[in-house]
């Protein structure tokens, strides 16, 4: 794709126009960007434990403005369903109409990669295993890959989630659940809040999450321990509970 495909017409400058109007996270990032703030200072403003969403972020735009495909297959897919939110913009110029349907034709075909999808869950998966093996006692938020690429809420990006404690081993403990033989896939670890209470430590975070609605009683695939929510909501608690916040995975781009 070129820029300037017909007379008048500027892809870049009418992507911008539209970021600038944004009212959700990605706008927000854009107009970040353009006063020049680091990730960091990004994440101050949104009130976030990490600055992984930055680059996430970043990535939609990229896809948005400059046509340009993701090589993650989760993040393809969240491009994907932004692009056909801007498509039901009534003020789109015919030409990047055009340019946006075919995008997302492409990042369709990116997210439904199977060696794609492959590649990306096995490193999120080493990444697991990894956080796992130090045996860290705390509160561990894992999900399954479906559940990031097609989230429970799409509206809001908030998917399924469990929230658990381990006073010793996680992989011990998710093992002991039926890990392989209950569950369709590997869960990927995303969150490890470190605490030596954790069984307090989960009853508190449940508490919380019922009280805003985010219970997983929503659905009868989800077990007590799994929870309609997002990784910022459960960041939000942690740091409200004075813990610390460790990312071992961080693919969520949702504005929920």
């Amino acid at each position: 794709m070129t820029e300037e495909s017909s007379e008048g017409y500027n892809r870049r400058a009418e992507v911008e126009r539209i970021l600038a109007e944004d009212a959700t996270v990605l706008g927000r990032v854009w107009r970040y960007d353009e006063e020049g703030l680091s990730a960091q200072e990004m994440a101050v403003r949104e009130g976030t434990s990490g600055a992984g969403f930055v680059s996430n972020y970043r990535s939609l735009i990229r896809a948005l403005r400059d046509d340009d495909v993701p090589t993650s297959p989760t993040l393809s897919i969240q491009a994907a369903r932004r692009v056909r939110s801007w498509l039901k913009k009534a003020d789109l110029s015919v030409d990047l109409r055009a340019e946006l349907a075919d995008l997302e034709s492409r990042l369709m075909s990116r997210a439904e990669d199977p060696a794609a999808q492959s590649q990306e869950v096995d490193a999120a998966i080493e990444q697991t295993r990894s956080a796992e093996a130090a045996g860290q006692p705390g509160i561990y938020v894992y999900t399954l890959p479906h559940y990031l690429r097609y989230p429970f809420d799409p509206d809001s990006g908030r998917t399924l989630l469990k929230v658990g404690h381990s006073a010793t081993d996680a992989h011990y403990r998710a093992g002991s659940q039926g890990r392989l033989t209950a569950l369709p896939e590997d869960p990927i670890l995303l969150r490890i809040y470190p605490v030596a209470e954790s069984g307090q430590a989960e009853k508190d975070f449940h508490a919380w999450l019922r009280d805003a609605d985010h219970a997983g009683n929503r659905t009868r695939r989800g077990g007590s321990e799994w929870f309609v929510t997002s990784t910022k909501f459960l960041d939000r608690i942690a740091k409200s509970m004075g813990l610390e916040v460790r990312i071992i995975t961080d693919f969520e781009a949702g504005d929920g």
